[in-house]
């Protein structure tokens, strides 16, 4: 095998060209997975007419609905992804994120997603003030590599 060795001025060529691209991608958990969107569909479908029955009530069912389907609505809404040369824009039906990429201190990749958080060392309050970027059935290299690059060299 050939090993490729890359001189500084490529090597730098090459990261600003990831510094310059944009990508962007969409996720769908929902669509991505039919069994498991299936499995979760009957299982809340149950759970809705058991409480029907339970209280006789359109009104009981519907908050029921509301409290058991609202909190779930990244799984049921696409997202857009696009990580641009300043920013990273998250995108859902009706709200869009918007967070520059010096906002972000460090990051944490799990086989899912990205946690990206805007603390430097690891704290309890990242998952609420931190953006999750999931990779759907996209690249995860493409994207990790893009995220590293953005945030080590707003380091």
């Amino acid at each position: 095998m050939q090993e490729q060795h890359r001189t500084v001025e490529e090597t730098d060529s090459v990261s600003k060209q990831a510094h310059t691209r944009e990508i962007s991608w969409r996720v769908h958990p929902l669509a991505e997975n039919w069994k498991r969107s299936g499995l979760l569909l009957l299982f809340l479908s149950c759970i809705l007419v058991v409480i029907y029955f339970g209280f006789q009530s359109v009104v009981v069912l519907l908050l029921s609905a509301i409290l058991l389907i609202g909190p779930l609505y990244k799984y049921f809404l696409p997202f857009q992804y696009s990580c641009g040369v300043e920013s990273l824009v998250v995108t859902a039906c009706c709200s869009k994120l918007e967070r520059p990429w010096s906002a972000f201190r460090s990051y944490y990749v799990d086989k899912n997603g990205v946690l990206l958080s805007p603390f430097a060392k690891p704290t309890r309050l990242e998952n609420f003030r931190g953006v999750y970027v999931r990779f759907g059935r996209n690249s995860p290299e493409e994207i990790v590599d893009y995220i590293r690059c953005k945030i080590n060299s707003e380091s």
